[in-house]
């Protein structure tokens, strides 16, 4: 692939952490218009945390929306393994996390109807809902 292939439509989402600021945040913008969908701030909780709960949050805006297409993108493989497996490795007790994994085991079988994509930085840059702290 090249950075033609770059993918035109659906939702990128990215999750930041600044131990400076002690805070971890999520958002997400439509790759077809680049506008950003929502945004989140969750307190000081892990960068993975943020990633897996901005596709979550994504995950819920397609059904809320009825938004096409039902694809997600997210440059974080652990966000993408934790959605896989409707379960979180984190040991932390989170009730969001908690409540994320509900809602993805609740609504399986139209959850499972959303692709999640990892996000090819190296070869297509970054992530269009990139925070730009690094």
């Amino acid at each position: 692939m090249t950075s033609a292939d770059r993918p035109a439509g659906g939702i990128a989402t990215d999750g930041a952490h600044s131990a400076k600021c002690g805070m971890t945040e999520y958002r997400a913008v439509d790759l077809k218009t680049g506008r950003e969908l929502f945004r989140r701030s969750l307190g000081s909780r892990t960068v993975n945390i943020g990633e897996f709960l901005g596709v979550v949050a994504a995950v819920k805006y397609i059904l809320e929306n009825e938004y096409r297409p039902a694809v997600i993108y997210t440059d974080s493989t652990t966000a993408i393994a934790w959605f896989c497996n409707k379960k979180t490795a984190s040991k932390k007790p989170v009730a969001d996390l908690f409540r994320a994994e509900c809602f993805l085991k609740a609504l399986s079988a139209r959850i499972d109807t959303i692709q999640v994509n990892h996000w090819k930085t190296d070869e297509w840059g970054e992530i269009p809902a990139d925070f730009g702290r690094k």
